[in-house]
């Protein structure tokens, strides 16, 4: 496989500022929860997926939108701090909403959302002449559109509400957003979104089994490693990344599934590690 390619990437999504309450017991309608530690982190699709791109060799952009306040400028200036490209970030006036995000024990996690903030529009002036994309965003400017029609590789993620069409090569969803519908039903759904173009569909289901369909033909990829963590937050959005890096270097669409399969579990693992090595120095303060 070849090293990682000097080409810009362009990620298209939302960065956010995730609110994580981390409970001690699984989520019960009517019950009373209990929480043993919240952290405000850096989140969302777009950032997860730009985030781990860049920490496997590549030139980020991302193409977002962050608010005018004190929050907006401190995540503006951590992602040039890591290396990202910030210049097609469009900053927005008012105060930033975060989200609340409720992890149980067992790494299930409840998503709390303004929808004010799901509203974010994505803008840009004029088309791009990058030619690699990945869309993690349901509604597209016209400019955008035009960007990905003439870029090499396209991958977006199945938009989970209504969403723009996009040409796009590849999509990328769970199956767990999307229960009891077969393949070929998602197959009908990311075909009309992605048109001709589309040549490949994959479904994650959490540690199991990953389905590749190709519009007539399942083939399924089953991870060589399982992890157990607490914290599965952006797992999704690093398969992205790790699907579009092997992609990159020349692997097949069943081999770059199978090595972003390894390298999301790694960094999971490599995470649970950091989290309890900070949790541990922490209560020893």
């Amino acid at each position: 496989m070849r090293a990682a390619t000097a080409e810009r990437i362009v990620v298209i999504g939302h960065v956010n500022h995730d609110r994580i309450w981390r409970l001690t017991e699984p989520l019960q309608a009517g019950g009373r929860l209990f929480w043993s530690s919240r952290d405000t982190r850096l989140g969302g699709g777009g950032y997860f997926t730009a985030r781990r791109l860049h920490d496997l060799g590549h030139p980020v952009a991302i193409l977002s939108n962050l608010m005018t306040d004190g929050h907006g400028d401190r995540a503006m200036a951590d992602l040039g701090a890591q290396g990202l490209d910030t210049g097609l970030i469009t900053r927005v006036t008012g105060d930033t909403d975060f989200a609340d995000i409720l992890l149980d024990p067992k790494g299930e996690r409840t998503i709390l959302s303004n929808e004010r903030r799901l509203s974010r529009e994505f803008t840009l002036a004029r088309p791009l002449s990058d030619t690699i994309f990945y869309v993690n965003a349901p509604l597209l400017p016209e400019t955008i559109r035009a960007s990905l029609d003439r870029a090499r590789l396209v991958v977006s993620q199945l938009p989970l509400r209504r969403a723009d069409q996009r040409p796009a090569d590849i999509m990328i969803g769970s199956k767990a957003d999307m229960p009891g519908r077969g393949m070929a039903d998602l197959w009908s759904l990311a075909a009309d979104l992605a048109g001709p173009r589309l040549r490949y569909l994959v479904m994650t289901d959490g540690p199991e089994a990953i389905s590749i369909y190709d519009g007539t033909r399942e083939v399924t990829v089953v991870p060589a490693e399982r992890v157990q963590v607490r914290d599965t937050i952006g797992a999704g959005d690093s398969f992205s990344g790790g699907v579009i890096h092997a992609l990159l270097g020349e692997a097949d669409i069943v081999e770059a599934v199978r090595m972003a399969a390894d390298l999301t579990a790694d960094w999971l693992a490599a995470r649970e590690q950091e989290t309890a090595a900070m949790t541990t120095e922490k209560s020893t303060l």
